[in-house]
């Protein structure tokens, strides 16, 4: 049976679902253990793979991560840049590993994967095709790129949704699933959202939501006070999606999604989505058939007016994403795309791994091994020295890409909660509280 250490810094969201899925998906033929890097806020993930026989171990020391590394045939990064995953990949064991990183954000905005630790792993596995797009893989040769990489998706299947039963209801519901924060949401969410200009819609917006109350305040502002509904984090989102007619879901225009999981699981369930046409969203939809690409809020605004004006068109659109996504998304195809990237690292002997000369000495440097287009501006910073930040230096960090300055996800100032000694990342997250105060 193969043995494999699954590596997270935690079990929530797609993640979760991910993991617990393939070790439920596989227990007849996979030895699953995984190390959470940190204490758990949802337990459902982590119980339903505990259920299924894996072993779960919650922060351990390094002794215990030592020898669960030891053990096993492949060790899986899961990976997205969290600042425990670089911490533990730079005390990473001195032993020989079979490493695959799987990436579970697009690499195509910031962060990205630096291209040397996947020269550096056994394999990296892509959740989408359009991580081939990426330009920080552009310098490595087609062929070793191709030989190194394969693609799961990021869906486990989607049996628990095909029978998702319409239910009936007054009015005209377009539904949003996910986190609801601008480190997600398009910063013009309400103005999207205004554009619809259906007196009966309303918007439904399923998941934990810090963005609730300046969402709240700009819809009053807006004209569109009581047009949103809050549902908070729910277990199960079957019975929202019986409720919801459009899944209206503009992103922000430098994301870092891949499969997206929200979205597949309300075409499965019949659901037609009107998207941005931007990154992976053109890979999860076909324009016109399958879901709506939209380039502005006004092309938005006309798409689900269209919509809810022409509700046979809406159900056939509905029909033919149900069937495309319950083509391409089968937990049989996920099981197999596992496997053979799997038996493609069991092609290659363990060898030692040293991430530690590409991550760099600090925290700092750690962060901004992974940044893409944006580490120019803080290798620039950097390289200063602290006492030596100009206005112009200043002013690059400052442009860098808005999602290393939320509180999480990360950030900058994930980084800092993290490393809090760390003098750069301290600089860091005082210019950019600077721009936060001059954008109050």
């Amino acid at each position: 049976m193969l043995k494999i250490c699954h590596v997270t810094s935690h079990m929530g969201g797609g993640v979760g679902r991910v993991i617990s899925g393939l070790v439920n998906l596989t227990d007849y033929k996979i030895q699953h253990k995984i190390i959470v890097l940190e204490q758990p806020l949802k337990w459902n993930f982590i119980n339903s793979a505990v259920e299924a026989g894996a072993k779960v171990s919650i922060f351990p020391d390094n002794s215990e991560i030592e020898d669960l590394l030891s053990e096993s045939d492949i060790v899986i990064i899961h990976w997205w840049h969290h600042p425990k995953t670089s911490k533990f990949l730079y005390y990473l064991p001195e032993i020989p590993l079979r490493i695959i990183i799987w990436t579970h954000i697009n690499n195509l905005t910031v962060p990205a994967l630096n291209p040397n630790f996947l020269l550096e792993a056994t394999r990296v596995i892509f959740t989408t095709e359009a991580s081939y797009e990426a330009q920080v893989f552009k310098e490595i040769p087609a062929d070793i790129l191709k030989r190194k990489t394969g693609i799961v998706y990021g869906c486990p299947g989607l049996d628990d949704f095909v029978n998702t039963e319409r239910k009936e209801h007054y009015g005209f519901n377009v539904g949003y699933i996910g986190l609801v924060d601008f480190s997600k949401l398009h910063p013009n969410f309400v103005e999207f959202c205004s554009a619809v200009e259906v007196k009966e819609a309303k918007f439904i917006l399923v998941g934990d939501a810090p963005a609730k109350e300046y969402i709240e305040k700009r819809a009053e502002e807006k004209g569109l006070k009581d047009k949103f509904v809050f549902t908070g984090y729910v277990d199960d989102v079957k019975p929202m999606l019986s409720e919801i007619d459009v899944l209206g879901c503009p992103l922000m225009p430098y994301h870092t999604c891949t499969t997206e999981n929200s979205i597949i699981e309300a075409m499965a369930a019949g659901i037609p989505p009107v998207l941005l046409n931007q990154l992976t969203e053109r890979y999860i939809i076909k324009d016109g058939e399958t879901g709506i690409l939209v380039n502005s809020v006004e092309e938005y605004g006309q798409a689900i007016r269209y919509l809810f004006y022409n509700p046979d068109k809406r159900k056939e659109m509905g029909e033919r994403a149900r069937e495309y996504v319950l083509k391409k998304y089968t937990s049989k195809s996920f099981v197999e795309s596992f496997i053979s990237n799997c038996e493609s690292a069991m092609n290659e002997p363990k060898k030692f791994v040293n991430f530690r000369k590409h991550l760099g000495k600090t925290p700092a440097e750690w962060f901004m091994s992974c940044l893409g287009k944006d580490y120019e501006a803080f290798k620039i910073s950097y390289e200063a020295g602290i006492g030596n930040q100009t206005e112009e230096i200043k002013r690059l960090i400052k442009s860098t890409s808005p999602l290393l300055k939320q509180k999480n996800k990360s950030s900058v100032f994930h980084y800092k909660r993290e490393f809090p000694n760390d003098d750069y990342l301290a600089l860091w997250t005082k210019i950019l509280g600077e721009e936060n105060n001059e954008s109050c």
